[in-house]
């Protein structure tokens, strides 16, 4: 069974670059690399209309990785944690926390 977003490749060797911007609000909001590759891999995706791809830890989002690593504090601080993506996956443009 896999896990995780029906759009990721998990058998993917892709390094996804972060652009400047993307490093400098991951570093103000305290989201590091490996969040950031978690949220893209189990992030439920949307086009964000600015040429992106989003990709948001939704309640249904953070489930599947629950049951993939277990709930832990760093799951939890994923919630509402999203990543906006190039077109072409190649590129993590920024990185933010969803606040309703």
């Amino acid at each position: 069974m896999a896990i995780g977003n029906h759009h990721y490749e998990p058998t993917s060797r892709i390094k996804r670059e972060m652009s400047l911007h993307a490093q400098k609000r991951a570093s103000q909001r305290g989201i590091s690399e490996a969040a950031a590759a978690l949220v893209i891999a189990f992030g439920e995706r949307e086009h964000d209309n600015h040429g992106g791809v989003r990709y948001l830890m939704t309640p249904k989002a953070l489930d599947a990785l629950r049951r993939a690593v277990g709930s832990t504090q760093k799951v939890e601080a994923l919630a509402g944690v999203y990543a906006v993506v190039s077109t072409d996956g190649q590129t993590i443009i920024t990185l933010a926390h969803h606040y309703n």
